[in-house]
């Protein structure tokens, strides 16, 4: 049973990086075509998620899912120019979560589209790391397992 749920947890931290992505990519996307609907469609204005809480809660979720990837990987390829780009992406999404409201919409998009990018390009690279390490390659041994 311990190696069932050792090569699931494997499994899960071999997919945590994909998630990450995933997460940062819709909010670039809900960053620059937010503006664009807008533009186009003035009356979805009352459907489409904008306000305060909704970036925040956005931003929390990033932070989450980033942290929850990252940080079983870096525990083994303990690479800090990797760790920077993650806490400077997250800072930037954070930045815009809670004080978008006060930036122009051009600094505001400035901010978050380096920030989820950063973030993106932190999650491929930690998971080329991870697959680049040997007990890695076999899900069972795994390194990042063992929180």
């Amino acid at each position: 049973m311990h190696t069932l749920a050792s090569s699931s947890l494997a499994h899960l931290r071999r997919h945590a990086d994909h998630a990450g992505v995933l997460a940062s990519g819709l909010c670039m996307i809900h960053c620059l075509l937010t503006p664009l609907l807008i533009s186009a469609f003035p009356a979805l204005l009352q459907w489409l998620p904008g306000d305060a809480s909704f970036h925040r809660a956005l931003a929390i979720s990033i932070l989450l899912v980033s942290t929850l990837a990252f940080l079983p990987g870096y525990r083994l390829h303990r690479r800090r120019s990797l760790l920077a780009l993650v806490a400077t992406g997250i800072a930037l999404v954070a930045v815009v979560a809670w004080r978008g409201e006060t930036l122009p919409h051009r600094l505001e998009l400035a901010i978050s589209i380096p920030g989820s990018l950063m973030l993106i390009a932190a999650h491929l690279a930690n998971r080329s790391f991870c697959r680049s390490c040997p007990p890695c390659r076999n899900a069972a041994s795994c390194g990042t397992t063992h929180l």
